[in-house]
C-alpha cells in the first residue's frame, strides 16, 4: 500500500513512491541515500547509530568499509537538501556515534512509515539522552501514523491499485535508456576498475536484450565525475530513462544497488539491491538487466539469445579482465598494449573465458587500424581471438564485428565482411561500433547514403563518442562532400579541440579545397597529440608536395624512413609523399608493396582523391581490381 508523505520545512518525502520534492519539484537522490534519509526521518530527533545504519541498509554480516559508505550517503543527502555539516539544518552529526534528524516532521498523507528494514513501534520509547537538546520524536506523529494506518489500509490499497492500473494502461513510452557510471562505495579508489566493469557489463547485457535503445558506454561514462541534473543528462544523451546505482565490494563479496528513473519526472520506476559472490557477478548484471527490461515491458523470452546464460567465473580471471577493459577504454596505444597483457592473463587463468578473447580481438584490430603494429602482427591475431570467442559463446556480437574488420582490412573478402557486420548488428542492434564500422565499410563500397545511415545510428547509440562523430566527417570526405565534412568535423572539435582524428580528417578536407596552409595546421595538431604517427607525417608530406614545397615534402620522407627503423610504417604512407612530389614510378612501386604487406589503407585506394597522379595508369587499375571488391 502507499506509504505516507512526510513534510519538513519545504521538503516532502513521499515514502510510498520513493520520491523527494522541494516545493513540488522532484529532487534527485539515489537509492541508498534515500533509504538512509527515510530511516533518519522516521526516527526524527533520535540518535541513529552508524552500526544501525549498516545493519538496516547493508544487512548483517556484510563486511564493508562502513565509514566510506555512510559518509558518501550522508554527503549526497546533504547535497540534495542543501545542508552543511558545519551549520546543519537537517542532519546533525554526533561524532563517533551517528546522526540525528533535526526538523519537526508532519504527516501529510497518513500511512505506515516504511524504513529500509522495519517500522519503529509506535509506542517504543526513545533512548535516554540526558545531554541532548533535541526533542524526541513527537508522540502525536507516531500515534497518528499507527491509527491512520489501520483506518486507511483499505482506501490506500484501492488507491494504489487504481494508480498502478492507470500506470499500466497508459505508461509513457520509454524508447531509450542510459546506464550512468555506478558509484564506488568500497572506500578504495583501486576498485574503480571493478565498478566501471560492472557498469560496462550491465550496458552490454541490456543492449543485447533489444526492444529499447541503450546508450553506449563511451557516452555514459563521461558522467562518471560530472553527474548533474538528470533531465539535462537525459537531454544530452537523448534518452527517456536512466539507470544508476552503486557497488560496494569487500573481499569476494559484492553488493550492487540499482534504480531505474524516468528522466522527465524523476520518477523511480524500479529499485533493488543484490548481494553475491564476485564469481557470480555476471549473474547479478543479468538480474539487474532483466528487472529493468521487465519494467520496460520487454519480452525477454523473444529477445534474449538462449546461449547467453551466465556462467560461474574465476574471480582472478575476471579481475584481470576488468583491469584490461579499464585500460582498453583509454584508447591509447600504451594502454591498449597493457590491456592485451591483462586479457591474455585472464585467458591463461580461465581458458574458457569468451569475453576475454573477444576483448583481445578488439585490441588487435585497433592496433592494426592505427598502424601501431604491422598488419601481419595484428589482424590475424584478432581473427584467432574472435573465432575462439565465438566457439565459446556464439551469442556475442563483438567477435563478429572483429571478424568483419579482419575480412575488410586484411583478407579483403568484402562479402564476408558485410555478412559479419550484419550478424553483429542482428545479435546486438545496440552495438554502436558495429553500426559505425559497417558505415565505414559502406563508405569503402561507395554506398554513401547507406554509410551515413549506419554512422548516424551509431551516433544515436553513442552520442558523445568523438571517434564516431569523426567518422561522419570521414564518410562525407570520401563521398566528395568536403564542405559537409568540414562542418561536421568542426562540430566534433568544438566538443574536444584536441581530438587528433578529427584534426586529421579536417586537414584532408581542407587540402581538397586547396586550403593548404589550413590543412598543414590541422596535421600539426595531430602530431602534437600523436608524435611521430606515420599517418599524419604522410598526410602533411603529400600536401607539401602538391603545394610545391619540395624541401618540406622531402623532410617528411626522411622522417618516415627514420620512423620505420623502430616501428611499422606502411608503404601506402610513403607512396603518398612520392605522389605529392609527382614521382609516378616510385608511387606505383610502393603501392604494389603495400598490397603485398596487406596494409589496411589499401582498401581506400579506389576512393582516396590523392591518387590523381596514377589513377589513369593501367597498373593502378590492376591494383584496384586486386583489392576488390
Amino acid at each position: 500500500m502507499p506509504g505516507p508523505t512526510l513534510r519538513f520545512n519545504d521538503i516532502e518525502l513521499d515514502v510510498g513512491r520513493f520520491e523527494i520534492r522541494r516545493n513540488g519539484r522532484s529532487l534527485r537522490l539515489e537509492r541508498l541515500p534515500m533509504e538512509l534519509l527515510i530511516l533518519l526521518v522516521s526516527r526524527q530527533g533520535e540518535l541513529v547509530t552508524r552500526e544501525e545504519v549498516v545493519s538496516r541498509l547493508w544487512g548483517e554480516g556484510v563486511h564493508l568499509d562502513a565509514d566510506q559508505g555512510i559518509n558518501t550517503a550522508i554527503r549526497k543527502i546533504r547535497m540534495c537538501l542543501r545542508d552543511t555539516p558545519e551549520n546543519p539544518a537537517y542532519i546533525q552529526t554526533v561524532v563517533g556515534k551517528g546522526y540525528r534528524f533535526i526538523p519537526t516532521v508532519e504527516v501529510t498523507r497518513p500511512g505506515a512509515v516504511a524504513t529500509p528494514e522495519e517500522v519503529p513501534h509506535p509506542n517504543s520509547s526513545p533512548d535516554p539522552r540526558p545531554d541532548s537538546t533535541l526533542p524526541a520524536t513527537p508522540p502525536r506523529i507516531r500515534k497518528w501514523v499507527a491509527a491512520a494506518a489501520l483506518v486507511m489500509v483499505a482506501v490506500a490499497a484501492a488507491l494504489g491499485a487504481l494508480w498502478y492500473a492507470r500506470r499500466d494502461l497508459h505508461p509513457p513510452a520509454i524508447k531509450a535508456i542510459a546506464v550512468l557510471p555506478f558509484d564506488n562505495l568500497s572506500a578504495d579508489p583501486a576498485q574503480d576498475y571493478f565498478v566501471d566493469g560492472v557498469t560496462d557489463e550491465l550496458v552490454t547485457e541490456l543492449a543485447r536484450m533489444g526492444g529499447v535503445r541503450v546508450i553506449s558506454r563511451t557516452s555514459s561514462m563521461q558522467y562518471k565525475h560530472a553527474k548533474g541534473n538528470l533531465k539535462n543528462i537525459a537531454g544530452e544523451l537523448g534518452v527517456d530513462a536512466i539507470v544508476e546505482g552503486a557497488v560496494a565490494r569487500s573481499g569476494n563479496r559484492v553488493r550492487i544497488t540499482a534504480q531505474l528513473i524516468r528522466a522527465s519526472t524523476d520518477q523511480h520506476l524500479w529499485a533493488d539491491s543484490y548481494e553475491r559472490d564476485v564469481s557470480d557477478i555476471l549473474a547479478v548484471q543479468t538480474d539487474i538487466a532483466a528487472a529493468v527490461a521487465r519494467e520496460l515491458r520487454i519480452q525477454l523470452a523473444l529477445q534474449t539469445p538462449a546461449a547467453a546464460q551466465p556462467r560461474p567465473l574465476n574471480q582472478e580471471a575476471y579481475a584481470e579482465y576488468l583491469r584490461g577493459r579499464y585500460a582498453w577504454n583509454l584508447r591509447r596505444e600504451p594502454a591498449i598494449l597493457e590491456a592485451i597483457q591483462h586479457f591474455e592473463s585472464a585467458i591463461r587463468i580461465d581458458p574458457n573465458f569468451a569475453q576475454a578473447y573477444s576483448a583481445l580481438a578488439d585490441c588487435h584490430t585497433t592496433l592494426g587500424y592505427l598502424n601501431a603494429r604491422s598488419p601481419e602482427e595484428t589482424f590475424p591475431n584478432a581473427r584467432l581471438a574472435a573465432q575462439k570467442a565465438l566457439e565459446l559463446d556464439s551469442s556475442l556480437a563483438e567477435p563478429h564485428a572483429s571478424l568483419a574488420y579482419y575480412d575488410l582490412y586484411y583478407a579483403r573478402d568484402w562479402q564476408a565482411a558485410e555478412t559479419e557486420f550484419r550478424k553483429a548488428i542482428e545479435l546486438n542492434p545496440n552495438y554502436a561500433l558495429a553500426h559505425d564500422w559497417y558505415g565505414v565499410y559502406l563508405t569503402a563500397r561507395q554506398r554513401w547514403n547507406d554509410a551515413l545511415v549506419e554512422i548516424r545510428k551509431a551516433r544515436e547509440l553513442d552520442p558523445l563518442s568523438l571517434p564516431i562523430s569523426t567518422d561522419e566527417g570521414f564518410s562525407l570526405y570520401y563521398a566528395g562532400n568536403y564542405d559537409g565534412a568540414i562542418r561536421s568535423l568542426r562540430e566534433t572539435l568544438a566538443r574536444d579541440p584536441g581530438f587528433p582524428l578529427a584534426h586529421l580528417w579536417l586537414g584532408r578536407a581542407y587540402e581538397e579545397k586547396g586550403m593548404y596552409p589550413e590543412a598543414i595546421g590541422e596535421f600539426q595538431q595531430v602530431q602534437k597529440a600523436l608524435p611521430g604517427w606515420p599517418v599524419a607525417i604522410a598526410a602533411a608530406g603529400w600536401v607539401y608536395g602538391r603545394w610545391g614545397k619540395s624541401v618540406e615534402a622531402r623532410q617528411a620522407l626522411a622522417d618516415l624512413n627514420a620512423t620505420s627503423a623502430h616501428r611499422y610504417v606502411s608503404s601506402y604512407a610513403i607512396a603518398l609523399v612520392h605522389s605529392g612530389l609527382g614521382e609516378k614510378e616510385q608511387t606505383l612501386q610502393l603501392l604494389d608493396r603495400g598490397l603485398e604487406e596487406r596494409t589496411n589503407w589499401m582498401v581506400w585506394a579506389a576512393v582516396d582523391p590523392r591518387w590523381q597522379l596514377v589513377r589513369g595508369d593501367e597498373r593502378f587499375q590492376t591494383l584496384l581490381r586486386k583489392v576488390g571488391p
